[in-house]
């Protein structure tokens, strides 16, 4: 059986994909992608300048379901505030935080800095 649509899975990697060069284009330096640590995953674990930027992505190929950025909700945060405290603890423990939301709308990518 084929498939007309892509899966969530693709559709996800596309709009990271996607944050990534945008990202890249406006100087983050990207250090990993889909960081697994225990409790969670971060989608991009970037620098820039100094600092250490935990980037939540969210994609959304249209509306029907709100906008990319009201997913990231509680919930989220709380988890990756948590895995962000956990890594910096271990590998950089005097580095400034932040924490951004790249929405990708469709074909309309948006950065979010300091989200949350």
């Amino acid at each position: 059986m084929s498939r007309l649509r892509p899966d969530n899975g693709s559709k996800g990697r596309a709009g990271e994909d996607a944050a990534a060069a945008y990202l890249e284009h406006a100087g983050y330096r990207i250090v990993r992608r889909n960081l697994r640590l225990p409790g969670g995953e971060v989608d991009l674990l970037c620098r820039d300048g100094q600092t250490i930027v935990f980037v939540e992505v969210k994609a959304r190929t249209s509306a029907r379901f709100g906008r990319a950025l009201s997913a990231v909700d509680a919930r989220k945060r709380a988890t990756l505030r948590r895995l962000a405290a956990d890594y910096v603890q271990i590998v950089a423990p005097n580095a400034g935080v932040r924490f951004d939301v790249v929405a990708v709308d469709g074909d309309r990518i948006t950065l979010h800095r300091n989200a949350f």
